[in-house]
């Protein structure tokens, strides 16, 4: 099955190339790498979950939409919250980010981030093939 790097490596803020790529194609899936609230500054974004989840949501949206999918396309994601207390907020914005799309498969887990900052990482799988 050939591998297809489809979005490039990732950047700290400082603007030094992470070892992971963004996204990845192998076969008729694409897989996205964790995702967190940066901007456009490499900075998180929002300082409650249900704006950092609309901020990570949105970058997953872009990164999708860079390799030509959308989010109808996902089917499975996994997510890491810091705090248990944030599961509602997050399902939230979550709920409605996919809106009237049938929701992807998920896991939801509870777990410190890489980036202090961060409240919540998302990674999914999107089905890209006929």
């Amino acid at each position: 099955m050939p591998i297809t790097q489809v979005i490039g490596p990732k950047k700290r803020p400082d603007g030094t190339s992470l070892p992971i790529s963004g996204a990845v194609q192998a076969g008729d899936f694409l897989f996205l790498s964790g995702q967190l609230a940066m901007n456009a500054e490499r900075r998180i974004e929002g300082q409650d979950i249900e704006a950092q989840t609309t901020q990570t949501l949105e970058n997953i949206d872009a990164t999708l939409a860079e390799a030509g999918r959308s989010k109808a396309d996902i089917v499975k994601a996994s997510v890491w919250l810091t705090s248990t207390e944030d599961f509602m907020g997050f399902n939230r914005a979550y709920a409605k980010f996919f809106g009237d799309l049938p929701p992807p498969t998920r896991s939801t887990v509870c777990s410190a981030l890489m980036e202090p900052s961060a409240l919540i990482e998302i990674e999914v799988l999107a089905y890209v093939g006929d």
